[in-house]
Protein backbone atom coordinates (compact mmCIF):
# COMPACT_ATOMS: atom_id res chain seq x y z
CA UNK A 1 0.00 0.00 0.00
CA UNK A 2 1.47 3.55 -0.12
CA UNK A 3 2.58 5.21 2.76
CA UNK A 4 0.93 8.44 3.82
CA UNK A 5 3.22 10.32 5.52
CA UNK A 6 2.40 12.13 8.89
CA UNK A 7 5.35 14.89 9.45
CA UNK A 8 3.86 15.57 12.79
CA UNK A 9 4.95 11.85 13.38
CA UNK A 10 8.15 11.23 12.36
CA UNK A 11 11.38 12.50 13.74
CA UNK A 12 13.63 14.13 11.30
CA UNK A 13 17.55 13.30 11.80
CA UNK A 14 20.29 15.11 10.73
CA UNK A 15 21.91 14.57 7.40
CA UNK A 16 24.61 11.98 7.11
CA UNK A 17 28.18 12.66 8.01
CA UNK A 18 30.99 13.45 5.42
CA UNK A 19 31.32 9.77 3.67
CA UNK A 20 27.81 8.34 4.88
CA UNK A 21 24.87 8.40 3.65
CA UNK A 22 21.00 7.55 4.07
CA UNK A 23 18.92 5.11 2.19
CA UNK A 24 15.44 5.12 1.79
CA UNK A 25 13.16 2.56 -0.51
CA UNK A 26 9.43 4.19 -0.03
CA UNK A 27 6.86 2.85 -0.70
CA UNK A 28 4.82 3.34 -3.84
CA UNK A 29 2.99 0.35 -4.14
CA UNK A 30 3.62 -1.76 -7.20
CA UNK A 31 6.69 0.56 -8.45
CA UNK A 32 10.20 1.64 -7.13
CA UNK A 33 11.89 5.00 -5.98
CA UNK A 34 14.86 5.08 -3.60
CA UNK A 35 16.35 8.35 -2.53
CA UNK A 36 19.68 8.76 -1.23
CA UNK A 37 21.13 11.29 0.80
CA UNK A 38 24.53 12.64 1.70
CA UNK A 39 25.49 14.81 3.74
CA UNK A 40 24.80 17.91 1.26
CA UNK A 41 23.41 16.10 -1.57
CA UNK A 42 20.59 14.21 -2.65
CA UNK A 43 19.72 11.61 -5.41
CA UNK A 44 16.38 10.22 -6.16
CA UNK A 45 16.17 6.75 -7.96
CA UNK A 46 13.13 6.25 -10.17
CA UNK A 47 9.73 7.18 -9.69
CA UNK A 48 6.97 5.19 -9.23
CA UNK A 49 3.84 4.82 -11.43
CA UNK A 50 1.74 7.59 -12.70
CA UNK A 51 -1.94 5.95 -11.90
CA UNK A 52 -4.11 9.25 -13.68
CA UNK A 53 -3.55 12.48 -15.10
CA UNK A 54 -4.55 13.50 -11.88
CA UNK A 55 -2.35 11.12 -9.29
CA UNK A 56 1.03 9.93 -9.49
CA UNK A 57 3.71 8.39 -6.74
CA UNK A 58 5.52 11.45 -7.28
CA UNK A 59 3.71 14.00 -5.84
CA UNK A 60 1.37 12.00 -3.94
CA UNK A 61 4.54 9.33 -1.91
CA UNK A 62 7.97 11.34 -2.96
CA UNK A 63 7.38 15.03 -2.77
CA UNK A 64 5.89 14.98 0.79
CA UNK A 65 9.19 12.24 2.13
CA UNK A 66 11.30 15.21 0.39
CA UNK A 67 9.72 18.15 1.86
CA UNK A 68 9.23 16.28 4.96
CA UNK A 69 13.31 16.06 5.23
CA UNK A 70 14.04 19.58 4.16
CA UNK A 71 15.49 18.33 1.05
CA UNK A 72 14.42 21.46 -1.57
CA UNK A 73 16.67 20.48 -4.46
CA UNK A 74 17.19 17.12 -6.14
CA UNK A 75 21.14 17.13 -7.46
CA UNK A 76 20.65 14.21 -9.70
CA UNK A 77 17.48 11.84 -10.21
CA UNK A 78 18.23 8.79 -11.89
CA UNK A 79 14.88 7.11 -14.28
CA UNK A 80 16.71 3.57 -14.36
CA UNK A 81 14.15 2.81 -17.56
CA UNK A 82 10.74 3.77 -19.41
CA UNK A 83 8.25 1.26 -17.29
CA UNK A 84 5.42 3.51 -15.68
CA UNK A 85 5.76 1.96 -12.42
CA UNK A 86 9.48 3.60 -12.65
CA UNK A 87 9.30 6.92 -14.79
CA UNK A 88 5.34 7.72 -13.98
CA UNK A 89 6.41 10.29 -11.11
CA UNK A 90 9.13 11.67 -12.54
CA UNK A 91 7.71 14.90 -14.19
CA UNK A 92 5.71 16.11 -11.04
CA UNK A 93 9.31 16.07 -9.31
CA UNK A 94 10.36 18.04 -11.98
CA UNK A 95 7.84 20.76 -11.63
CA UNK A 96 8.17 20.46 -7.76
CA UNK A 97 11.97 20.80 -7.65
CA UNK A 98 14.91 21.90 -9.16
CA UNK A 99 16.75 19.35 -10.42
CA UNK A 100 20.47 19.21 -11.20
CA UNK A 101 21.05 16.09 -13.71
CA UNK A 102 18.68 13.61 -14.95
CA UNK A 103 20.49 10.15 -15.57
CA UNK A 104 17.92 7.60 -18.23
CA UNK A 105 18.09 4.82 -20.16
CA UNK A 106 15.09 6.84 -22.07
CA UNK A 107 16.64 10.65 -22.20
CA UNK A 108 13.85 10.99 -25.07
CA UNK A 109 11.24 10.40 -22.28
CA UNK A 110 12.05 13.22 -20.19
CA UNK A 111 13.67 15.85 -22.77
CA UNK A 112 12.40 19.36 -20.46
CA UNK A 113 14.11 21.99 -18.96
CA UNK A 114 16.91 19.76 -17.73
CA UNK A 115 18.54 18.08 -20.39
CA UNK A 116 18.64 13.98 -19.52
CA UNK A 117 22.23 12.59 -20.15
CA UNK A 118 21.80 8.70 -20.94
CA UNK A 119 23.22 6.17 -18.62
CA UNK A 120 26.60 4.96 -19.52
CA UNK A 121 29.13 2.02 -18.14
CA UNK A 122 31.63 4.00 -16.22
CA UNK A 123 29.76 6.94 -15.49
CA UNK A 124 31.04 8.23 -12.13
CA UNK A 125 30.83 10.70 -9.45
CA UNK A 126 31.43 11.90 -5.62
CA UNK A 127 29.46 13.78 -3.31
CA UNK A 128 30.63 13.99 0.22
CA UNK A 129 32.89 11.17 0.22
CA UNK A 130 30.17 8.73 -1.20
CA UNK A 131 30.79 7.53 -4.78
CA UNK A 132 28.01 6.88 -7.60
CA UNK A 133 29.14 4.35 -10.31
CA UNK A 134 27.06 3.49 -13.14
CA UNK A 135 27.52 -0.53 -13.97
CA UNK A 136 25.12 -0.60 -16.54
CA UNK A 137 23.21 -1.19 -19.37
CA UNK A 138 26.20 -2.98 -20.86
CA UNK A 139 24.53 -3.25 -24.40
CA UNK A 140 21.40 -2.73 -25.87
CA UNK A 141 18.76 -5.07 -25.42
CA UNK A 142 15.62 -5.75 -27.42
CA UNK A 143 13.94 -6.10 -23.34
CA UNK A 144 13.25 -3.12 -21.50
CA UNK A 145 14.09 -4.18 -18.48
CA UNK A 146 17.27 -5.45 -19.09
CA UNK A 147 18.30 -1.95 -20.30
CA UNK A 148 17.87 -0.10 -17.05
CA UNK A 149 20.23 1.93 -15.68
CA UNK A 150 22.11 -0.02 -12.34
CA UNK A 151 23.90 2.15 -9.83
CA UNK A 152 25.83 1.22 -7.45
CA UNK A 153 26.80 3.52 -4.18
CA UNK A 154 29.34 3.28 -1.66
CA UNK A 155 30.80 4.48 1.16
CA UNK A 156 32.86 4.17 4.28
CA UNK A 157 29.17 3.06 6.01
CA UNK A 158 28.72 0.45 2.97
CA UNK A 159 27.59 -0.04 -0.81
CA UNK A 160 24.30 -0.62 -2.21
CA UNK A 161 23.36 -1.90 -5.75
CA UNK A 162 20.34 -0.35 -7.37
CA UNK A 163 19.05 -2.88 -10.02
CA UNK A 164 15.89 -1.52 -11.80
CA UNK A 165 14.13 -4.27 -13.61
CA UNK A 166 17.26 -6.20 -15.07
CA UNK A 167 16.37 -9.98 -15.51
CA UNK A 168 19.06 -12.87 -16.21
CA UNK A 169 20.58 -11.74 -19.81
CA UNK A 170 21.87 -8.36 -18.19
CA UNK A 171 22.64 -9.89 -14.58
CA UNK A 172 24.67 -12.40 -16.97
CA UNK A 173 26.02 -9.00 -18.38
CA UNK A 174 27.22 -7.16 -15.28
CA UNK A 175 28.68 -10.41 -13.87
CA UNK A 176 30.44 -11.07 -17.07
CA UNK A 177 31.88 -6.96 -16.93
CA UNK A 178 32.34 -6.31 -13.61
CA UNK A 179 32.83 -9.36 -11.21
CA UNK A 180 33.72 -8.94 -7.77
CA UNK A 181 33.04 -5.22 -8.68
CA UNK A 182 29.33 -5.99 -8.04
CA UNK A 183 29.83 -6.79 -4.05
CA UNK A 184 27.50 -4.45 -1.98
CA UNK A 185 26.41 -4.42 1.49
CA UNK A 186 22.18 -3.78 0.08
CA UNK A 187 20.85 -5.38 -3.08
CA UNK A 188 17.62 -3.17 -4.79
CA UNK A 189 16.02 -6.89 -5.71
CA UNK A 190 15.66 -6.84 -9.69
CA UNK A 191 12.50 -6.38 -10.94
CA UNK A 192 10.94 -6.48 -7.66
CA UNK A 193 11.20 -10.06 -6.95
CA UNK A 194 10.42 -11.68 -10.75
CA UNK A 195 11.51 -15.07 -11.17
CA UNK A 196 12.89 -14.22 -14.44
CA UNK A 197 15.97 -12.53 -12.07
CA UNK A 198 17.99 -12.77 -9.01
CA UNK A 199 19.90 -15.67 -10.93
CA UNK A 200 21.93 -17.30 -8.34
CA UNK A 201 25.35 -16.54 -10.46
CA UNK A 202 24.07 -12.64 -10.06
CA UNK A 203 23.40 -13.28 -6.00
CA UNK A 204 27.06 -15.12 -5.64
CA UNK A 205 28.69 -12.32 -7.28
CA UNK A 206 26.99 -9.57 -5.36
CA UNK A 207 26.27 -11.68 -1.75
CA UNK A 208 23.92 -9.34 -0.18
CA UNK A 209 23.30 -9.46 3.57
CA UNK A 210 20.26 -7.18 2.84
CA UNK A 211 17.94 -7.49 -0.20
CA UNK A 212 15.29 -4.80 -0.43
CA UNK A 213 12.36 -5.87 -2.74
CA UNK A 214 10.42 -2.66 -4.34
CA UNK A 215 7.04 -5.07 -4.53
CA UNK A 216 3.23 -3.36 -3.63
CA UNK A 217 1.32 -5.21 -0.87
CA UNK A 218 -0.82 -8.31 -2.50
CA UNK A 219 0.00 -6.88 -6.40
CA UNK A 220 -1.51 -8.69 -8.82
CA UNK A 221 2.07 -10.28 -9.90
CA UNK A 222 2.60 -12.22 -6.98
CA UNK A 223 6.01 -10.58 -7.05
CA UNK A 224 8.06 -11.46 -5.10
CA UNK A 225 8.34 -14.93 -6.66
CA UNK A 226 8.87 -17.62 -3.59
CA UNK A 227 11.75 -19.35 -5.62
CA UNK A 228 13.46 -16.13 -5.65
CA UNK A 229 12.67 -14.88 -1.86
CA UNK A 230 13.86 -18.75 -1.13
CA UNK A 231 17.15 -17.74 -3.27
CA UNK A 232 17.89 -15.26 -1.02
CA UNK A 233 17.46 -16.79 2.12
CA UNK A 234 19.12 -20.22 1.51
CA UNK A 235 21.93 -17.73 1.33
CA UNK A 236 21.66 -16.13 4.21
CA UNK A 237 20.39 -12.77 3.25
CA UNK A 238 17.57 -10.45 4.90
CA UNK A 239 14.56 -10.16 2.68
CA UNK A 240 12.18 -7.13 3.36
CA UNK A 241 9.45 -5.93 0.83
CA UNK A 242 7.91 -2.54 1.27
CA UNK A 243 4.67 -3.19 0.25
CA UNK A 244 4.72 -5.35 3.77
CA UNK A 245 7.23 -2.86 6.02
CA UNK A 246 6.29 0.54 4.45
CA UNK A 247 9.28 2.49 3.62
CA UNK A 248 12.94 1.15 4.38
CA UNK A 249 15.11 3.46 5.78
CA UNK A 250 18.97 2.43 6.23
CA UNK A 251 21.52 4.75 7.56
CA UNK A 252 25.02 3.97 6.32
CA UNK A 253 27.64 5.47 8.86
CA UNK A 254 31.15 6.47 8.23
CA UNK A 255 32.45 5.49 11.78
CA UNK A 256 30.28 2.27 12.30
CA UNK A 257 28.80 0.83 9.22
CA UNK A 258 25.65 -0.23 8.26
CA UNK A 259 22.90 0.50 10.72
CA UNK A 260 19.85 -2.06 10.89
CA UNK A 261 17.26 -0.62 8.89
CA UNK A 262 14.08 0.86 9.68
CA UNK A 263 10.66 -0.05 8.96
CA UNK A 264 8.16 2.42 8.44
CA UNK A 265 4.98 0.26 9.92
CA UNK A 266 7.02 -1.27 12.40
CA UNK A 267 7.87 2.08 14.25
CA UNK A 268 4.74 3.68 13.74
CA UNK A 269 2.28 0.69 13.96
CA UNK A 270 0.53 1.79 17.18
CA UNK A 271 -0.77 5.11 15.20
CA UNK A 272 -3.02 2.47 13.80
CA UNK A 273 -2.74 -0.66 15.34
CA UNK A 274 -5.10 -1.84 18.04
CA UNK A 275 -3.42 -3.38 21.03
Amino acid sequence: GVVLWLPALLHQPERPEPGGYRLTLLDVGQGLSAVIETRHRTLVFDTGAKLSDSFDMGSAVIEPYLRHRGLARIDALVVSHGDDDHIGGARSLLEAFPVGQVVTSVPQRLAGAVTPTACRVGQSWQWDGVRFDLLGPITPSEKDNDNSCVLRVSGAGGSVLLTGDIEAGAEHELVTMHGEDLKSDVLIVPHHGSRTSSTSGFLDWVQPRLALIPAGHLNRFGFPHPDVVRRYRERGITVMTAGETGAITLDADPKTGLMDPVAYREVYRRYWSVP
